[in-house]
């Protein structure tokens, strides 16, 4: 149906009363099931073989940080296809602490209320802005969770003004492996075979159900997502750091999206190139930069489709970023620890004006605005009728966009649009 059509007859459409799917309970660190001995040593599948930190051992480092710092929460929100537990790591300064629930509940009004949202922040500067920093999605690519723990160390004990200055405006939300199973068996997939990257439509996994459930908890304004391996993929350019060449998805505000994108990217740049020194790899010695498609290329990275981590993220509004390390070793490490420090330094300094856009992003699906599509690009609805003799599929599709965090109406009576009939019960998604 195209906009401003109307559909006649649906009158006091209530929310489904059916309850979405809901993620596991988060519980204190209880257990690990992985057997020490059966864990891959070094990186298996390639030449560099550095001494990365075991699945093993993560859960123990994480209670030991929690016990130390008055920043930190640690819980377990679900398990792997086999049943390795989900860490999930929340920081925040200390006076956040116990306001999750109100951060969280002030940001639904993004996509409620806007214009009252971009308000309350305007006079509100010291809201805190959620970060999430996804560790390690292929399980073979050991550096992004290596860094997630320094970082989580470093937010958790450190003092210094930049630690401090970031957690006074920030919420870290770090999901630490999100990947056990590669970790341990040292592999891409998960214990199923199942290429995580490609599963964010289809959500079959319970790893990427819990990331999905975090990204709708928190509704973050940055996502980041830490990958390996690119180097040389332009002269001296070691890395890569999203914003992305074309085609783009329409359904992104992406001239909102890029304004800050790309300026994060270069701040992540900056930040690796300002600490070369710290590298002990003759290619990164010679690093003049990292590889940002957008930037460096015409096409060849696009963002189109959402099976990937950032670009989901992305629907929920975030400026998503998939980071992409150089090597498998420590300067990989390091690599990734500066460029995610570069992210939080930057939408620190620029988080007023980059929330006010996130906010605008939503606004404009609410006001039917979409600058770069003619008017009607977007329908004024979706209409889902359900077949009497086999209502499977329809139920099937309204509880996935719930599962999404989008809301599904019922038509209470008997209604037409666009000249066709459709029954009391008939399920409407309205798209403002």
């Amino acid at each position: 149906m195209k906009h401003k059509k109307i559909i006649s007859g649906v009158v006091a459409a209530s929310l489904l009363a059916s309850a979405p799917w809901t993620p596991a309970l988060a519980e204190s660190i209880k257990w690990n099931y992985v057997n020490a001995y059966e864990e891959k040593d070094g990186s298996l599948f390639n030449s560099e073989n550095y001494d990365f930190m075991k699945f093993s051992e993560i859960g123990d480092k994480l209670a030991q940080i929690e016990k130390q710092s008055n920043r930190v929460k640690v819980e377990v929100k679900g398990q792997s296809s086999t049943g390795q537990p989900l860490y999930v790591v929340t920081i925040a300064a200390p006076d956040s602490k116990g306001k999750f629930g109100k951060i969280q509940a002030l940001r639904k009004q993004m996509f409620k209320n806007p214009g009252k949202a971009q308000d309350w922040i305007e006079n509100n500067p010291d809201f805190k802005v959620p970060i999430m920093i996804n560790g390690s999605i292929h399980g073979t690519e050991f550096v992004g969770s290596d860094a997630v723990m320094q970082l989580i160390e470093r937010f958790a004990l450190e003092n210094d003004d930049t630690t401090k200055e970031i957690l006074d405006n920030n919420i870290l939300i770090f999901n630490v492996v999100q990947n056990p199973d590669g970790r341990i068996d040292a592999t891409r997939f998960n214990g199923e075979g199942i290429d995580l990257n490609r599963d964010f439509i289809t959500q079959s996994q319970p790893e990427t159900q819990e990331t999905v459930a975090l990204i709708k908890e928190w509704n973050p304004m940055v996502f980041l997502d830490t990958h390996g391996y690119v180097k040389n993929y332009a002269p001296n350019k070691q890395g890569l750091i999203e914003p992305c060449t074309v085609p783009h998805n329409p359904n992104y505000e992406y001239d909102l999206y890029e304004k800050w994108a790309m300026d994060q990217a270069k701040a992540m740049e900056n930040e690796i190139l300002s600490d070369k020194e710290s590298f002990s790899g003759s290619l990164y010695q010679a690093m003049e930069g990292t590889y940002i498609p957008q930037r460096d290329d015409a096409e060849g990275w696009d963002d189109y489709p959402p099976i990937f981590t950032p670009m989901y993220a992305m629907y929920h509004g975030a400026y998503g970023h998939t980071l992409e390390a150089p090597t498998n070793d420590e300067d990989g490490v390091r690599w990734m620890y500066d460029a995610i420090m570069g992210a939080l330094k930057n939408s620190t300094e620029n988080k007023q004006e980059m929330i006010k856009d996130q906010i605008e992003m939503f606004k404009r699906g609410i006001n039917f605005d979409h600058p770069f599509h003619e008017e009607g690009f977007f329908p004024t609805a979706y209409v889902l009728p359900v077949d009497p003799e086999d209502p499977t599929v329809t139920h099937k599709a309204v509880n996935h966009l719930q599962k999404n965090d989008i809301e599904v109406v019922q038509a209470s009576k008997a209604f037409t649009a666009d000249g066709k009939s459709y029954p009391k019960g008939t399920y409407i998604v309205i798209m403002d």
